[in-house]
Protein backbone atom coordinates (compact mmCIF):
# COMPACT_ATOMS: atom_id res chain seq x y z
CA UNK A 1 0.00 0.00 0.00
CA UNK A 2 1.26 3.09 -0.79
CA UNK A 3 1.59 5.77 1.28
CA UNK A 4 0.80 9.54 0.39
CA UNK A 5 3.49 11.38 1.73
CA UNK A 6 2.31 15.38 1.97
CA UNK A 7 4.86 17.84 0.53
CA UNK A 8 6.49 20.10 2.75
CA UNK A 9 5.21 23.73 2.32
CA UNK A 10 7.67 26.21 2.16
CA UNK A 11 6.65 29.65 3.13
CA UNK A 12 8.60 32.23 1.02
CA UNK A 13 10.05 34.60 3.68
CA UNK A 14 9.12 38.68 3.98
CA UNK A 15 11.08 41.30 3.02
CA UNK A 16 10.17 45.21 2.96
CA UNK A 17 10.41 47.52 0.34
CA UNK A 18 13.79 47.74 -1.62
CA UNK A 19 15.34 51.97 -1.37
CA UNK A 20 14.22 51.68 -5.40
CA UNK A 21 10.39 50.63 -5.05
CA UNK A 22 10.74 53.31 -2.18
CA UNK A 23 11.72 56.35 -4.00
CA UNK A 24 9.82 55.59 -7.28
CA UNK A 25 6.73 55.85 -4.56
CA UNK A 26 7.64 58.63 -3.21
CA UNK A 27 8.16 60.79 -6.74
CA UNK A 28 4.68 59.35 -7.43
CA UNK A 29 3.18 60.83 -4.83
CA UNK A 30 4.89 64.03 -5.63
CA UNK A 31 4.00 63.47 -8.99
CA UNK A 32 0.12 63.05 -8.42
CA UNK A 33 0.47 66.58 -5.90
CA UNK A 34 2.02 68.58 -8.09
CA UNK A 35 -1.04 67.75 -10.38
CA UNK A 36 -3.61 68.06 -7.85
CA UNK A 37 -2.50 70.79 -5.49
CA UNK A 38 -2.67 73.68 -8.58
CA UNK A 39 -5.74 72.42 -9.45
CA UNK A 40 -7.45 72.58 -5.93
CA UNK A 41 -6.00 76.27 -5.38
CA UNK A 42 -7.76 77.28 -8.69
CA UNK A 43 -10.56 75.89 -7.39
CA UNK A 44 -10.85 77.60 -4.67
CA UNK A 45 -9.54 80.73 -6.36
CA UNK A 46 -12.64 80.50 -8.71
CA UNK A 47 -14.66 79.75 -5.48
CA UNK A 48 -13.71 83.13 -4.02
CA UNK A 49 -14.15 84.66 -7.30
CA UNK A 50 -17.66 83.54 -7.52
CA UNK A 51 -18.66 84.22 -4.08
CA UNK A 52 -17.39 87.55 -4.77
CA UNK A 53 -19.49 87.90 -7.91
CA UNK A 54 -22.35 87.15 -5.83
CA UNK A 55 -21.82 90.08 -3.24
CA UNK A 56 -21.48 92.83 -5.86
CA UNK A 57 -24.89 91.29 -7.72
CA UNK A 58 -26.72 91.28 -4.94
CA UNK A 59 -25.53 94.92 -4.53
CA UNK A 60 -26.82 95.69 -8.02
CA UNK A 61 -30.23 94.35 -6.78
CA UNK A 62 -30.45 95.96 -4.14
CA UNK A 63 -29.86 99.43 -6.37
CA UNK A 64 -32.85 98.15 -8.35
CA UNK A 65 -34.83 97.61 -5.28
CA UNK A 66 -34.12 101.12 -4.09
CA UNK A 67 -34.55 102.62 -7.04
CA UNK A 68 -37.87 101.00 -7.87
CA UNK A 69 -38.95 102.26 -3.81
CA UNK A 70 -37.46 106.18 -5.30
CA UNK A 71 -39.15 107.00 -8.25
CA UNK A 72 -36.20 105.45 -10.36
CA UNK A 73 -33.16 107.22 -8.85
CA UNK A 74 -30.40 105.46 -8.26
CA UNK A 75 -28.56 106.27 -4.72
CA UNK A 76 -26.72 109.49 -4.22
CA UNK A 77 -22.93 108.69 -3.74
CA UNK A 78 -23.71 110.62 -0.28
CA UNK A 79 -26.91 111.46 0.78
CA UNK A 80 -26.62 115.33 2.82
CA UNK A 81 -29.98 114.98 3.62
CA UNK A 82 -29.41 111.74 5.59
CA UNK A 83 -26.56 112.04 8.00
CA UNK A 84 -24.05 110.38 9.94
CA UNK A 85 -23.07 111.45 13.30
CA UNK A 86 -19.44 110.80 13.35
CA UNK A 87 -19.17 113.37 16.87
CA UNK A 88 -20.63 113.53 20.50
CA UNK A 89 -24.51 114.57 20.42
CA UNK A 90 -24.16 117.83 21.65
CA UNK A 91 -21.11 118.92 18.88
CA UNK A 92 -22.20 117.09 16.06
CA UNK A 93 -20.09 115.87 13.12
CA UNK A 94 -22.28 115.43 10.29
CA UNK A 95 -20.91 113.10 7.44
CA UNK A 96 -23.65 112.63 4.57
CA UNK A 97 -24.86 108.81 4.65
CA UNK A 98 -22.82 106.94 1.55
CA UNK A 99 -24.76 104.74 -1.14
CA UNK A 100 -24.12 101.66 1.09
CA UNK A 101 -25.83 103.40 4.22
CA UNK A 102 -28.82 104.10 1.66
CA UNK A 103 -29.03 100.75 -0.11
CA UNK A 104 -28.70 98.66 3.76
CA UNK A 105 -32.69 98.25 3.76
CA UNK A 106 -32.46 96.29 0.83
CA UNK A 107 -30.17 94.38 1.92
CA UNK A 108 -31.70 92.72 5.11
CA UNK A 109 -29.67 95.33 7.23
CA UNK A 110 -32.59 98.17 8.17
CA UNK A 111 -32.13 98.25 11.38
CA UNK A 112 -28.43 98.70 11.23
CA UNK A 113 -29.05 102.30 8.80
CA UNK A 114 -31.67 103.23 11.21
CA UNK A 115 -29.61 103.17 14.31
CA UNK A 116 -26.88 105.22 12.41
CA UNK A 117 -29.35 108.32 11.57
CA UNK A 118 -29.40 108.73 15.63
CA UNK A 119 -25.52 107.39 16.17
CA UNK A 120 -23.23 109.39 17.97
CA UNK A 121 -19.78 108.87 20.00
CA UNK A 122 -21.53 109.24 23.20
CA UNK A 123 -24.61 107.47 22.38
CA UNK A 124 -25.13 103.99 24.35
CA UNK A 125 -22.35 100.77 23.62
CA UNK A 126 -24.06 99.52 20.84
CA UNK A 127 -25.50 102.45 19.22
CA UNK A 128 -22.41 104.42 19.06
CA UNK A 129 -20.67 104.98 16.02
CA UNK A 130 -17.46 103.17 16.85
CA UNK A 131 -19.31 100.45 17.27
CA UNK A 132 -21.89 100.49 14.76
CA UNK A 133 -19.26 101.72 12.01
CA UNK A 134 -16.95 98.53 12.84
CA UNK A 135 -20.00 96.06 11.75
CA UNK A 136 -18.43 93.63 9.29
CA UNK A 137 -20.99 93.24 6.31
CA UNK A 138 -20.16 90.32 4.51
CA UNK A 139 -22.11 91.26 1.16
CA UNK A 140 -19.49 94.62 0.87
CA UNK A 141 -16.78 92.32 1.00
CA UNK A 142 -15.21 90.38 -1.23
CA UNK A 143 -13.26 87.61 0.09
CA UNK A 144 -9.92 87.85 -2.04
CA UNK A 145 -9.71 91.38 -0.17
CA UNK A 146 -6.53 91.50 1.93
CA UNK A 147 -8.78 94.07 3.71
CA UNK A 148 -11.41 91.56 4.55
CA UNK A 149 -10.90 90.83 8.42
CA UNK A 150 -10.55 94.46 9.19
CA UNK A 151 -13.85 95.97 11.19
CA UNK A 152 -16.47 97.99 8.86
CA UNK A 153 -14.45 96.97 5.61
CA UNK A 154 -15.35 98.11 2.09
CA UNK A 155 -14.59 95.92 -1.13
CA UNK A 156 -16.45 98.02 -3.58
CA UNK A 157 -17.08 101.09 -5.07
CA UNK A 158 -19.68 102.82 -7.22
CA UNK A 159 -19.26 104.71 -10.69
CA UNK A 160 -18.93 108.62 -10.16
CA UNK A 161 -18.14 109.35 -13.46
CA UNK A 162 -15.60 111.63 -14.97
CA UNK A 163 -13.43 112.91 -12.54
CA UNK A 164 -11.06 115.82 -12.74
CA UNK A 165 -7.10 115.01 -13.00
CA UNK A 166 -6.85 117.19 -9.58
CA UNK A 167 -9.15 115.40 -7.89
CA UNK A 168 -8.31 111.97 -9.05
CA UNK A 169 -5.42 110.86 -6.61
CA UNK A 170 -2.63 113.38 -5.05
CA UNK A 171 -2.80 113.69 -1.56
CA UNK A 172 -4.60 113.12 1.67
CA UNK A 173 -4.94 117.13 2.80
CA UNK A 174 -8.50 117.92 2.77
CA UNK A 175 -9.83 119.95 -0.02
CA UNK A 176 -12.33 122.53 0.95
CA UNK A 177 -15.40 122.79 -1.40
CA UNK A 178 -18.76 124.01 -1.86
CA UNK A 179 -22.13 123.04 -4.22
CA UNK A 180 -25.08 124.21 -4.84
CA UNK A 181 -28.09 122.01 -3.92
CA UNK A 182 -31.32 123.06 -4.15
CA UNK A 183 -30.65 126.46 -4.09
CA UNK A 184 -28.93 126.17 -1.09
CA UNK A 185 -25.22 126.21 -0.93
CA UNK A 186 -23.16 123.79 1.28
CA UNK A 187 -19.74 123.38 2.58
CA UNK A 188 -17.62 120.90 3.42
CA UNK A 189 -14.15 119.60 3.75
CA UNK A 190 -13.60 116.32 2.30
CA UNK A 191 -10.55 114.17 1.38
CA UNK A 192 -9.61 114.29 -2.21
CA UNK A 193 -10.44 112.47 -4.82
CA UNK A 194 -13.57 114.45 -4.33
CA UNK A 195 -13.63 118.34 -3.32
CA UNK A 196 -15.54 119.38 -6.22
CA UNK A 197 -16.25 116.56 -7.68
CA UNK A 198 -20.32 117.12 -8.46
CA UNK A 199 -21.75 117.73 -11.31
CA UNK A 200 -22.11 121.58 -11.19
CA UNK A 201 -18.27 121.95 -10.74
CA UNK A 202 -17.64 121.41 -14.71
CA UNK A 203 -17.68 123.40 -17.50
CA UNK A 204 -17.31 122.24 -20.55
CA UNK A 205 -16.51 125.19 -22.53
CA UNK A 206 -18.77 124.57 -25.43
CA UNK A 207 -21.22 127.29 -25.14
CA UNK A 208 -19.05 130.53 -24.81
CA UNK A 209 -19.65 130.87 -20.97
CA UNK A 210 -17.54 131.41 -18.23
CA UNK A 211 -18.25 128.85 -15.77
CA UNK A 212 -20.71 126.38 -15.65
CA UNK A 213 -24.00 126.43 -17.04
CA UNK A 214 -27.09 123.81 -17.08
CA UNK A 215 -25.81 122.59 -20.44
CA UNK A 216 -22.57 121.65 -18.74
CA UNK A 217 -24.76 120.31 -15.66
CA UNK A 218 -26.43 117.44 -17.99
CA UNK A 219 -22.93 116.41 -19.68
CA UNK A 220 -21.62 116.02 -16.41
CA UNK A 221 -24.10 113.73 -14.96
CA UNK A 222 -24.10 111.78 -18.07
CA UNK A 223 -20.69 110.72 -17.19
CA UNK A 224 -21.92 108.84 -14.11
CA UNK A 225 -24.56 107.45 -12.06
CA UNK A 226 -23.42 108.53 -8.45
CA UNK A 227 -23.00 111.96 -7.46
CA UNK A 228 -23.69 113.59 -4.21
CA UNK A 229 -25.54 116.85 -6.33
CA UNK A 230 -28.11 114.72 -8.41
CA UNK A 231 -29.45 111.17 -8.62
CA UNK A 232 -29.74 109.40 -12.13
CA UNK A 233 -32.35 107.37 -12.79
CA UNK A 234 -32.38 103.75 -14.56
CA UNK A 235 -34.82 104.42 -16.88
CA UNK A 236 -32.69 107.59 -18.20
CA UNK A 237 -29.60 104.87 -18.66
CA UNK A 238 -31.72 102.53 -20.66
CA UNK A 239 -32.63 105.09 -22.86
CA UNK A 240 -28.96 106.39 -23.85
CA UNK A 241 -25.90 104.02 -23.44
CA UNK A 242 -28.30 101.17 -21.95
CA UNK A 243 -28.21 99.63 -18.48
CA UNK A 244 -26.67 96.41 -19.36
CA UNK A 245 -23.47 98.84 -20.74
CA UNK A 246 -23.02 101.16 -18.00
CA UNK A 247 -21.32 100.27 -15.15
CA UNK A 248 -22.54 100.56 -11.42
CA UNK A 249 -20.07 98.77 -8.99
CA UNK A 250 -17.16 97.60 -9.24
CA UNK A 251 -14.17 96.24 -7.39
CA UNK A 252 -11.68 98.80 -5.68
CA UNK A 253 -8.76 97.04 -3.18
CA UNK A 254 -8.38 100.91 -1.42
CA UNK A 255 -12.04 101.86 -1.08
CA UNK A 256 -11.56 101.30 2.65
CA UNK A 257 -14.70 101.36 4.74
CA UNK A 258 -18.45 101.40 4.41
CA UNK A 259 -19.45 103.85 6.40
CA UNK A 260 -17.00 106.50 4.57
CA UNK A 261 -14.26 108.88 5.81
CA UNK A 262 -15.18 110.94 8.87
CA UNK A 263 -15.15 114.13 7.98
CA UNK A 264 -13.01 117.24 9.23
CA UNK A 265 -15.70 120.00 8.30
CA UNK A 266 -16.66 122.08 11.68
CA UNK A 267 -20.36 121.25 12.88
CA UNK A 268 -22.18 123.86 11.04
CA UNK A 269 -21.04 122.82 7.64
CA UNK A 270 -22.06 118.91 6.17
CA UNK A 271 -19.20 117.12 4.85
CA UNK A 272 -19.56 114.93 1.63
CA UNK A 273 -16.00 112.82 1.58
CA UNK A 274 -16.31 110.83 -1.70
CA UNK A 275 -12.46 109.36 -0.85
CA UNK A 276 -13.02 105.22 -1.38
CA UNK A 277 -16.73 105.12 -1.89
CA UNK A 278 -16.15 105.48 -5.85
CA UNK A 279 -14.53 104.80 -8.72
CA UNK A 280 -14.25 106.52 -12.40
CA UNK A 281 -11.97 107.98 -15.27
CA UNK A 282 -9.79 110.56 -15.19
CA UNK A 283 -10.23 113.43 -17.47
CA UNK A 284 -7.72 116.55 -18.16
CA UNK A 285 -8.55 119.71 -16.11
CA UNK A 286 -7.74 122.96 -17.45
CA UNK A 287 -7.79 124.31 -14.38
CA UNK A 288 -6.97 123.16 -10.54
CA UNK A 289 -9.91 125.12 -9.25
CA UNK A 290 -13.71 124.76 -9.46
CA UNK A 291 -15.36 125.12 -11.99
CA UNK A 292 -13.05 122.58 -13.74
CA UNK A 293 -12.57 123.32 -17.04
CA UNK A 294 -12.41 120.19 -18.87
CA UNK A 295 -9.91 120.10 -22.45
CA UNK A 296 -10.86 119.69 -25.87
CA UNK A 297 -10.27 116.86 -27.41
CA UNK A 298 -9.63 117.97 -30.17
CA UNK A 299 -6.33 119.82 -29.36
CA UNK A 300 -5.26 117.68 -25.92
CA UNK A 301 -5.05 113.72 -27.15
CA UNK A 302 -4.33 111.93 -23.71
CA UNK A 303 -7.49 114.17 -22.19
CA UNK A 304 -9.69 112.55 -24.57
CA UNK A 305 -13.19 114.04 -23.25
CA UNK A 306 -14.40 117.73 -24.02
CA UNK A 307 -16.03 119.53 -27.04
CA UNK A 308 -14.58 119.43 -30.69
CA UNK A 309 -13.69 123.20 -32.19
CA UNK A 310 -17.06 122.70 -33.72
CA UNK A 311 -20.72 124.13 -33.90
CA UNK A 312 -22.18 120.58 -32.92
CA UNK A 313 -21.23 121.48 -28.81
CA UNK A 314 -22.35 119.15 -26.48
CA UNK A 315 -22.88 116.70 -29.42
CA UNK A 316 -19.60 116.38 -28.93
CA UNK A 317 -18.86 116.89 -25.25
CA UNK A 318 -17.75 113.34 -24.15
CA UNK A 319 -16.09 112.49 -27.43
CA UNK A 320 -12.87 110.37 -26.85
CA UNK A 321 -9.59 110.71 -29.06
CA UNK A 322 -8.13 108.13 -31.33
CA UNK A 323 -4.90 108.28 -29.07
CA UNK A 324 -7.27 108.26 -25.81
CA UNK A 325 -5.00 106.32 -23.08
CA UNK A 326 -6.71 106.65 -19.96
CA UNK A 327 -4.42 108.32 -18.29
CA UNK A 328 -3.99 112.08 -18.97
CA UNK A 329 -0.67 114.23 -19.26
CA UNK A 330 0.88 114.17 -15.10
CA UNK A 331 -1.91 111.90 -14.39
CA UNK A 332 -2.11 108.77 -12.57
CA UNK A 333 -2.47 105.65 -13.50
CA UNK A 334 -6.28 104.94 -13.32
CA UNK A 335 -7.07 101.73 -15.74
CA UNK A 336 -7.93 98.59 -14.22
CA UNK A 337 -5.86 96.85 -11.39
CA UNK A 338 -3.59 99.46 -12.22
CA UNK A 339 -1.04 100.72 -8.82
CA UNK A 340 -2.05 97.78 -7.00
CA UNK A 341 0.89 97.80 -4.50
CA UNK A 342 1.27 101.57 -3.94
CA UNK A 343 -1.94 102.79 -4.03
CA UNK A 344 -2.98 104.61 -0.84
CA UNK A 345 -6.38 103.51 0.81
CA UNK A 346 -9.54 105.94 -0.43
CA UNK A 347 -7.46 107.60 -2.90
CA UNK A 348 -7.39 105.64 -5.70
CA UNK A 349 -11.02 105.74 -7.89
CA UNK A 350 -10.07 102.86 -9.79
CA UNK A 351 -11.65 98.80 -10.16
CA UNK A 352 -8.52 96.84 -8.89
CA UNK A 353 -8.64 93.58 -7.00
CA UNK A 354 -6.65 90.22 -6.00
CA UNK A 355 -8.25 88.19 -8.69
CA UNK A 356 -6.17 87.05 -11.29
CA UNK A 357 -5.98 89.35 -14.26
CA UNK A 358 -9.23 91.19 -13.54
CA UNK A 359 -11.91 92.39 -11.44
CA UNK A 360 -15.89 91.48 -10.69
CA UNK A 361 -18.20 94.50 -11.53
CA UNK A 362 -22.23 94.60 -11.94
CA UNK A 363 -24.05 96.88 -14.34
CA UNK A 364 -27.02 98.68 -13.78
CA UNK A 365 -29.08 96.43 -15.57
CA UNK A 366 -27.85 93.68 -12.84
CA UNK A 367 -25.92 91.52 -15.57
CA UNK A 368 -22.86 90.77 -12.84
CA UNK A 369 -19.54 90.45 -15.38
CA UNK A 370 -15.72 89.68 -14.81
CA UNK A 371 -13.85 93.08 -16.64
CA UNK A 372 -10.44 91.72 -17.87
CA UNK A 373 -7.39 94.29 -17.04
CA UNK A 374 -6.45 94.13 -20.54
CA UNK A 375 -9.69 96.02 -21.77
CA UNK A 376 -9.29 98.76 -23.94
CA UNK A 377 -8.78 101.87 -22.09
CA UNK A 378 -11.41 103.94 -24.30
CA UNK A 379 -14.54 100.99 -23.91
CA UNK A 380 -13.70 100.77 -19.79
CA UNK A 381 -13.93 105.28 -20.22
CA UNK A 382 -17.49 104.02 -22.43
CA UNK A 383 -18.38 101.83 -19.95
CA UNK A 384 -17.91 104.13 -17.14
CA UNK A 385 -20.47 106.97 -19.21
CA UNK A 386 -23.95 106.42 -19.37
CA UNK A 387 -24.89 109.30 -21.90
CA UNK A 388 -21.73 108.71 -24.03
CA UNK A 389 -23.07 107.90 -27.47
CA UNK A 390 -25.15 110.80 -27.34
CA UNK A 391 -22.32 113.47 -27.15
CA UNK A 392 -19.62 112.01 -29.72
CA UNK A 393 -18.76 108.68 -28.10
CA UNK A 394 -19.08 105.33 -30.78
CA UNK A 395 -22.09 102.65 -29.91
CA UNK A 396 -20.89 100.04 -28.16
CA UNK A 397 -22.23 96.37 -27.93
CA UNK A 398 -22.37 93.26 -25.17
CA UNK A 399 -19.88 91.82 -27.23
CA UNK A 400 -17.20 94.53 -26.80
CA UNK A 401 -16.52 93.66 -23.55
Amino acid sequence: MLTRRHARRQTASRRGFTLIELLVVISIIATLAALILPAVQNARATARRTECLNNIRNLGIAAQSYSTARNGNLPYAIDINSTINFGAAATPLNGGAPWTVQLMPFVELGPLSERLSTASTSAATGFDIGTLSDTKVKVFNCPDDPNDDIAGNLSYAINMGYIASPLFSSTTTPVYATFNYDGTTLKGYSSQPVGGHVSKQYDYAFNGATGATSDDNEVSRGTGVSWADVQVKIDQISRADGSTATLLFAENLQAQRWVGLPPSAPSSTISYALGGLGFGVQVQSASASAPYAIADAGTSATAGVGPNSSPLGKQLALQLASTFTGVPSGGVEDRINKNLNSASESLSPRPSSLHANGVNAVFCGGNGKFLAQTLDSALYAQLVSWDGSRKGQTIINDTDF
